[in-house]
């Protein structure tokens, strides 16, 4: 995958990508039943998905509801900002690769959103680039939670992302 013109890996500038989907008509909202906060946070937005480089790191953020409807447009979004993660760290453009995807946006996830962030693991480990997760707020994290998935996958405290050094290798 190439990156798109105008954007450089070693620019200094942080470089911002907005992918958009438009959600699903409200009649398939009927089956369930969302917390007020979640229904409002969903009729307010469509699916949309942000990327933005800070100091080496690639930080992810979809917004509204990730389900099968909207999985293949974080999918897709993911597969470049993890290729042009790899590639800046593989040109020493970086020291390390390291992808943020900060679920705090979400409103709602399936299945179909929990088996993605267990590929994306899977896929961080084996292609060697640094994952972290922020949670999504509740009742959304209770999916997450219910799974087991934030035992055994790479969750931090958003707070923790200003702490620690952004360009540090991590040893493992």
């Amino acid at each position: 995958m190439s990156m798109p013109a105008g954007r450089s890996a070693a620019s200094e500038r942080p470089a911002h990508l907005t992918v958009v989907e438009t959600s699903r008509p409200p009649a398939d909202r009927a089956r369930r039943a969302p917390s007020s906060r979640a229904a409002e946070i969903s009729d307010l937005e469509p699916f949309g998905v942000e990327v933005q480089r800070r100091d080496h790191v690639t930080i992810v953020q979809p917004r509204g509801e990730l389900d099968l409807a909207t999985v293949d447009t974080l999918r897709s979004t993911l597969d470049v900002a993890v290729a042009e993660t790899l590639h800046a760290a593989l040109n020493g453009f970086e020291t390390g690769a390291r992808l943020v995807l900060d679920l705090r946006g979400l409103s709602f996830i399936d299945s179909n959103g929990l088996h993605l962030l267990v590929a994306l693991d899977e896929r961080a480990q084996r292609d060697g680039f640094q994952l972290s997760l922020l949670a999504p707020a509740a009742p959304i994290e209770r999916a997450i939670q219910l799974c087991g998935l934030d035992r055994v996958l790479p969750f931090v405290a958003p707070d923790a992302l200003e702490r620690e050094p952004v360009s540090a290798p991590q040893g493992g």
